[in-house]
């Protein structure tokens, strides 16, 4: 499972630029397959031989079974204690891994889920920023019209040379429109000023939670990683018990003597 960072988010002119989000894409490595369990014993198969009943070893596969070909003689006593230690480790630590398994599975999905909102999130955002930059946008694309008027009306006005109190009452309304305007000015700023401020605050909070779950899931592919790593040590382990025990022949008198202790 890996973690990519995302570009940054665009905004528009008006826009100072925002912090670059952090985005939670699950791109996890399948864990590897657990090592199969060593095959149960067979029924014991019971054989003619000079000096008592004898068994077969089981412990491979059908198909490591077929291509086990000859197997050596009966084993000696110590042969079989190794074999029967080895199984049992291997099954042991086997059943050890898997109890390792289910909640690795299910942290890697709950991850999963956490980094879909994270995905979910990010687009809410950006359309957020857009409806945002293009308001602001409109606005003060209407405001500079209205400047723009304003000025042409103030050269008009200039070029004229008007005296007179129908001068004086018409410079009197150019004034007061352009005191109005530069009050809408202000507050086109300070609307900007807040919208930026409300955007960064999103990201960063956006950020700071990115960041945790990236040290979730560095942690989890760490931990996975182990396991994995135990489990192919595992499967080596079984194959190379194939090879050395799987049905191999094995006096009954000598499995008894060690299930005694001897």
């Amino acid at each position: 499972m890996k973690l990519h960072t995302a570009a940054t988010l665009a905004v528009a002119f008006l826009f100072s630029s925002l912090a670059p989000l952090a985005v939670a894409q699950a791109q996890t490595t399948a864990p590897a397959k657990p090592a199969p369990k060593p095959a149960a014993k067979p029924a014991a198969n019971a054989a003619a031989e000079a000096g008592g009943k004898t068994l077969s070893l089981g412990g491979a596969t059908a198909a490591e079974g077929a291509a086990s070909g000859v197997r050596r003689g009966i084993m000696t006593r110590d042969e079989l204690r190794a074999c029967l230690n080895d199984e049992g480790s291997i099954r042991t630590r086997l059943a050890e891994l898997e109890a390792k398994r289910a909640p690795l599975e299910a942290e890697k999905a709950a991850l999963a889920t956490e980094q879909q909102s994270f995905r979910e999130e990010r687009v809410a955002m950006e359309a957020a920023q857009k409806e945002a930059t293009e308001s602001l946008n409109a606005k003060f694309k209407a405001f500079g019209a209205r400047v723009e008027t304003s000025n042409l009306r103030v050269k008009t006005f200039n070029e004229a040379g008007k005296t007179g109190s129908a001068a004086d009452r018409e410079r009197k309304a150019i004034n007061d429109e352009r005191a109005a305007l530069e009050t809408d000015r202000k507050a086109l700023e300070a609307e900007r000023e807040t919208v930026i401020a409300g955007l960064q605050a999103r990201v960063a909070a956006y950020n700071e939670r990115a960041k945790t779950v990236d040290a979730r899931v560095s942690d989890w592919n760490a931990r996975n990683n182990v396991v994995n790593d135990q489990a192919q040590g595992l499967e080596a382990e079984r194959k190379d018990w194939v090879s050395t025990c799987s049905n191999r022949r094995y006096r009954e008198e000598d499995e008894i003597a060690i299930k005694a202790g001897k």
